[in-house]
């Protein structure tokens, strides 16, 4: 859960052009600003120049990474967190790029959203009656259909907490559904109704989705779907999944809010990862280290 708390003294525009002339804090408030600005004068630049990451963001630096970063830092200012849990928060993410944070996620046992050539794949662990799995459902297929068509998509993992006694039976129907080509309606539906899951609201989910809900129930009663959703389960629980949704894009654990701006980043950034093997800071880190 992230909450916000309200930081620091002000920090007035003209000084904070003066300071970080690269950046555009124009919307930020004065106390906005002023975390800005202590972030951004103890953290550390994660690409090419290889400073603070307010010294990356001086008039005569051309680091284009650098003003990403400050993306970053500067959304979390306008959320109000303060300066610390926006370093550890800075920290955390660019730390999960590397190769020892990384996992290994199936991607051929699960339903998928997006474009079929899209490049970064997004594992999602989710509970049918998790809030905060509703909550984000909306902004994750705003990432896959829109803000980053063709090039996320979506991975759907079944993870129902045995605390939620009917989410269990939910995903079971939902691989029914994802037989009958119906399973992103199906889970729409069913996390816009999540309070009322007994097995004769998803009949009726089912019947209005244009499926047969007797025979879903009754398949479902059968344990038809039980291993296609116990696989998911053990799989995150061998990954260590702690909480619903837990996301990982290409395998790194997304650690950021689940908002629009956090996930396009996240996506943004994997692909210049990807593309680059690496980000430029740790390409020039690497080759110095060779020669000492």
């Amino acid at each position: 859960m992230w909450i916000a708390l309200v930081a620091a003294a002000a920090v007035s525009q003209q000084q904070a052009a003066q300071d970080l002339p690269r950046a555009h804090l124009e919307d930020l408030s004065e106390a906005q600003r002023s975390a800005f600005l202590e972030v951004a004068s103890d953290i550390f630049n994660y690409a090419g120049c290889q400073d603070t990451l307010a010294k990356c963001l001086a008039a005569d630096v051309k680091d284009p990474h650098a003003l990403r970063e400050a993306s970053l830092v500067h959304e979390f200012a306008r959320e109000d967190f303060p300066p610390t849990v926006i370093t550890q928060a800075v920290e955390r993410y660019y730390a999960s790029f590397e190769a020892r944070h990384r996992v290994k996620v199936r991607t051929d046992n699960c339903p998928m959203l997006g474009s079929a050539g899209a490049r970064i794949v997004i594992a999602e662990f989710s509970d049918y009656q998790c809030p905060h799995c509703a909550a984000s459902a909306p902004n994750l297929r705003e990432l896959v259909e829109k803000l980053e068509k063709g090039k996320a998509r979506l991975c759907f993992k079944y993870f129902p907490w045995p605390a939620h006694a009917r989410a269990r039976i939910a995903a079971a129907c939902a691989e029914y559904a994802r037989g009958k080509g119906k399973f992103w309606e199906w889970s729409d539906f069913v996390f816009a109704h999540q309070d009322a899951l007994e097995d004769a609201n998803l009949k009726q989910y089912a019947d209005g989705l244009g499926l047969n809900g007797d025979e879903m129930l009754k398949e479902v009663y059968a344990a038809r779907f039980d291993a296609s959703v116990e696989s998911h389960i053990r799989e995150g629980t061998a990954l260590g999944v702690q909480s619903t949704p837990t996301l990982y894009v290409a395998g790194r654990e997304h650690v950021l809010p689940l908002r629009p701006f956090y996930l396009k980043l996240s996506v943004e950034d994997e692909l210049e990862w990807q593309k680059a093997r690496g980000f430029a800071f740790d390409k020039k880190a690497k080759a110095l280290s060779r020669k000492k």
